[in-house]
């Protein structure tokens, strides 16, 4: 199987998607954000970051969903060698947050802060009258209970943004990001920083640029600030076991995944178009979650990847055969898993959605409802070996 566009240039720690490149390609790439017409989501996954994404399938996604994530943090490397490929480059938040406001000193910016940040809007108001006076800066505070608040985004919107940076701390920052990103008018880059101004304006101090180059700044830190132990241990051991454990289920497991069978009133049968990869239609499918039972999970998956009403779907059967297959690499790294042990189930549709009409979603670029007779003639190929095993069941 080729690699999916969206994997292309990738590195995967954790399940989570990092791009692989140097400080000027990120730099080339806001230039087309800039120019474009649409908004755009950067974030920057660190260690602590990759580990809270393995406790939520939902944050990972959202990780995922960025236009780009920057490789931020030397333990990305030391986790990619322990799950077995190199990661080549590494750019922190605070680097390309510089380099952002360098490059657009005249550009109407908006920073989101906490109200109990260490970087207060005056520290920022301070710190952009020196170094950047023709920038337009808009700089609020808000609780964390109660980021959302209504007026936020007109506040944004009336400014004219063009650079939003959210300091909110992961994981709230980017679901901030991924739940209001469609509202912003003219924002061209919602960045999430995390605490890059508390560098910037001297907050903090960082470590030597030589004790950096070492991947020791975490060491460093931890000297300033003795109460961070418990996130440094996140962010270092804690981390690191993860990846461990990814690797040795990588060699050795295989995910629990189910796939539904829809068929309508008309006897005829859903397929998807893989949004990731090309013209490849398939059943919907999905892993089961820890705890999760599999009737749960085929249903909760097709409602994810469809917008279906669960009241609107029946589970008729399961089918008797199993099939289990080795995964790609890639797609190794993004699930854990040395590949996939698949059990299939019939599910009857009684709701009205049309392949015309459908909106497509993360996973599903479109859908068809097609005769029992056509699936094997339709379905990707790498998909027919475990539907002939059940097609005269359905």
């Amino acid at each position: 199987m080729n690699i999916p566009s969206d994997l292309q240039n990738k590195a995967i720690i954790l399940g989570v998607k990092i791009d692989d490149q140097p400080l000027d390609y990120f730099l080339r790439r806001t230039q087309e954000f800039m120019a474009s017409s649409t908004p755009h989501k950067v974030f920057t996954p660190n260690p602590e970051i990759c580990l809270k994404a393995t406790k939520s399938e939902g944050y990972k996604n959202t990780l995922n969903s960025a236009d780009l994530n920057l490789p931020d943090g030397f333990g990305l490397k030391l986790g990619a060698k322990v799950l077995g490929f190199e990661l080549k480059n590494r750019v922190t938040g605070a680097d390309f947050t510089k380099k952002l406001l360098d490059e657009y000193n005249s550009a109407n910016l908006f920073v989101l802060l906490l109200d109990y940040s260490l970087t207060e809007p005056a520290d920022l108001k301070k710190y952009f009258a020196i170094h950047y006076p023709n920038i337009n800066l808009a700089v609020r505070t808000v609780k964390k209970a109660s980021h959302a608040e209504p007026d936020l985004i007109e506040q944004i919107n009336q400014h004219k943004t063009q650079i939003l940076f959210i300091c909110l701390g992961a994981p709230e920052q980017e679901l901030w990001i991924d739940k209001n990103l469609h509202e912003l008018s003219t924002t061209k880059i919602a960045f999430a920083v995390g605490g890059s101004f508390d560098f910037l304006t001297g907050k903090i101090k960082r470590a030597p640029k030589w004790f950096r180059n070492l991947g020791m700044e975490w060491l460093y830190r931890l000297y300033r600030e003795p109460k961070r132990l418990i996130r440094i241990k996140h962010a270092t051991a804690d981390f690191l076991i993860e990846c461990h454990k990814w690797a040795k289920r990588i060699e050795n497991k295989f995910r629990t995944n189910v796939v539904g069978v829809i068929k309508n009133n008309k006897d005829q049968i859903l397929i998807q178009k893989n949004i990731h990869l090309g013209d490849h239609w398939q059943f919907p499918q999905g892993g089961v979650d820890e705890n999760e039972d599999p009737q749960t999970a085929v249903l909760r998956e097709i409602e994810e990847e469809l917008n279906i009403c669960k009241s609107e779907m029946k589970i008729i059967k399961q089918f008797n055969a199993e099939h289990s297959y080795i995964s790609p690499k890639h797609y190794q790294l993004l699930h854990g898993y040395k590949g996939q042990k698949q059990t299939a189930y019939l599910i009857k549709y009684s709701g009205s959605i049309e392949s015309q009409k459908f909106a497509p979603t993360r996973e599903v670029a479109a859908i068809e409802w097609i005769a029992k007779e056509k699936l094997l003639e339709k379905l990707h190929p790498v998909r027919r070996e475990f539907v002939k095993k059940f097609i005269n069941e359905i």
